[in-house]
């Protein structure tokens, strides 16, 4: 317990350092109830959940949309104990465990899986980006490469940009004051695809489809 409240207030400390040199809070859009989007900067992407096509089981990947035409891309902020946070997606959870990034189905309204617990991280000298730290695999953190895929090695070090996202604002949560000039994503240019429940369900009922989807990958 004395390890896991020193890692919060170092983290906190560090954090309150860069926001008062870069005069600006990248973790101002981490409130309960906002809807977010993380844009990676190695992939210029968004983080999504995605259907395998050789599991039919939902994964993650960094190569989303932006804006509120890409609902598999949007993590609604779920805040916990000691400066933590959750991300819930349409009743699952953005997770690491076992070294891995994960998707755990569960409801909002109940108590958060451990495995889906983070700190938010500043990106030291940085005014827009954030690293996401494991709660429950300290020193482990979410990363993807530059085409969008889960790095196969989740611990690395902070200074590494594949661990590095840009938050984007969907909407606030009930309650929540807007910032000054928000830059909320209101559109986007680009067609959005089904959403990923859609998607899955369409697998189910052709099996044909799924069959050449892994048979194709």
């Amino acid at each position: 317990m004395k390890l896991e409240g020193g890692r919060d207030y170092l983290t906190t400390a560090a954090n309150t350092v860069n926001s008062l040199v870069k005069g600006k809070d990248p973790r101002v859009y981490l409130k309960p109830g906002n809807v977010i989007q993380f844009l990676s900067r190695s992939s210029g992407r968004t983080i999504q959940i995605v259907v395998s096509k050789t599991s039919n089981e939902l994964i993650c990947d960094a190569i989303g949309g932006t804006g509120s035409y890409y609902p598999n891309a949007h993590w609604l902020v779920v805040c916990t104990s000691n400066g933590r946070y959750c991300f819930h997606n349409n009743y699952n959870y953005l997770a690491i465990n076992n070294g891995k990034i994960i998707i755990i189905p569960s409801t909002s309204n109940e108590k958060a899986p451990t495995e889906a617990e983070f700190r938010a991280q500043d990106v030291l000298g940085s005014a827009q980006a954030i690293y996401l730290e494991s709660v429950h695999m300290p020193g482990y953190f979410v990363n993807f490469n530059d085409d969008g895929v889960p790095s196969e090695d989740i611990k690395l070090k902070t200074k590494e940009k594949f661990g590095q996202f840009e938050i984007q604002l969907i909407a606030y949560g009930p309650g929540i004051q807007p910032e000054k000039d928000d830059q909320t994503i209101e559109k986007s240019d680009e067609l959005a695809p089904p959403p990923y429940w859609a998607a899955a369900a369409n697998a189910s009922n052709n099996p044909s489809h799924t069959e050449s989807n892994s048979t194709s990958s």
